[in-house]
């Protein structure tokens, strides 16, 4: 079976925000490449010394050879990392590397999603580009629904902020080049226009849902589970948040062609199939009772199956569910566990736990933005 899938060029279904593991100095705040000519100013504690996980600024001279500096784990330049190439530098330079407590304010289409840092002496021109690292805020990033390969760095020379694309980032992480040394750079993301996004809630299926709340008897703490979507050129990144779920459940998340709910969230009556179904991701409400995940795919408008040989035509999955992973979940709503349904990788899931709603009028799932109801039934317009 064919499907838009092809697209997809990541796909996240596990929280995002743990923390990257940190670059280590070697002996102290500053790390000097093996076989350079760098020459640390500071007092660099031995092996055998203190190391200075306090300090805020980096002292060290770099010369034709090259270098790096590398900030402390636990200190405010955790995570930075300046290397200098062979023959970027034609004599010998004491570089300075500061973390900055407040900033040049970025521009308005940008988001700060790290510290700012200070790289001096400021506009020094380089023969060969410098390698520079620095960290950034996951959960900013995801706040701001964008991807870590979309994080970039704002970087200021002779007072205006340029933008610099990352050639490399990791979890918490970017790397870019840089031609001349800056008094202030800092990771950030532009977040996504107001007409890119689009935002919907999951309804519950009301047969099991005291099996899924955290509080089945407080109504004013009944699960909440919301997601965003945002339109990309290539895909489509869909950032789920949810709430007050009885803690440690898991769900599987799928794209379906039917909803088994009414616009108003009524289960429809002698409903009995969800047509074609597309596996998205994994859930998992954690201590809290909270639930976070992020995927990048075809969804909006686009997100279709067909399968020539059982002649389907390409269809659209414009709603989004979950099912309860293990059908003994929801043993006490009623579910018979000896007749799971096939909404896992496993094909033994519970009943459906949560789903989108349909457009009152398109009868349509959120997922497809443009219907077309000159037609009936109405269908999504690509």
């Amino acid at each position: 079976m064919l499907n838009s899938h092809h697209a997809r060029s990541l796909h996240f279904s596990r929280r995002l925000g743990a923390s990257r593991a940190t670059r280590l100095a070697s002996l102290g705040a500053v790390a000097l490449a093996f076989g350079c000519a760098g020459e640390p100013v500071d007092e660099t504690p031995t092996a055998s010394g203190p190391t200075n996980t306090e300090s805020s600024t980096l002292h060290a001279t770099v010369g034709p050879e090259g270098g790096e500096l590398v900030g402390a784990p636990g200190s405010p330049l955790a995570g930075v990392r300046l290397a200098i190439p062979a023959g970027a530098l034609a004599a010998k330079t004491e570089l300075t590397l500061s973390a900055v407590d407040e900033g040049t304010p970025l521009p308005k289409t940008a988001v700060r999603c790290g510290p700012n840092f200070s790289i001096e002496p400021a506009g020094l021109a380089l023969a060969v580009p410098a390698s520079l690292t620095l960290p950034f805020d996951e959960d900013a990033v995801t706040t701001q629904y964008r991807f870590d390969d979309e994080v970039k760095v704002w970087d200021l020379q002779q007072g205006t902020w340029g933008q610099r694309i990352q050639t490399d980032s990791s979890e918490g992480s970017v790397t870019i080049e840089l031609e001349a040394l800056s008094g202030d750079v800092a990771a950030g993301v532009n977040p996504p226009s107001a007409e890119d996004i689009v935002s919907f809630d999951f309804a519950p299926n009301p047969k099991f849902l005291p099996c899924l709340a955290a509080y089945p008897d407080d109504p004013a703490r009944a699960p909440s589970v919301h997601a965003v979507v945002v339109r990309g050129d290539l895909n489509d990144g869909l950032f789920l948040r949810g709430s007050y779920v009885k803690p440690g459940l898991k769900f599987d998340m799928f794209s379906v062609e039917n909803g088994s709910l009414d616009a108003n969230g009524t289960p429809i009556a002698n409903f009995s199939n969800f047509g074609l179904a597309w596996y998205q991701s994994d859930l998992e409400a954690d201590k809290r009772g909270e639930m976070r995940a992020a995927i990048r795919t075809i969804l909006l408008d686009q997100i279709f199956g067909f399968d020539p040989s059982v002649n389907l035509p390409p269809t659209g999955t414009f709603e989004v569910g979950f099912w309860f992973n293990n059908p003994d979940d929801a043993v006490s709503c009623g579910f018979d566990a000896s007749k799971p349904t096939p909404f896992n990788g496993e094909h033994k899931a519970g009943p459906l736990a949560m789903i989108t709603l349909p457009d009152a009028e398109s009868g349509i799932g959120p997922l497809c933005t443009h219907p077309d109801t000159s037609v009936s039934p109405a269908r999504c317009d690509p």
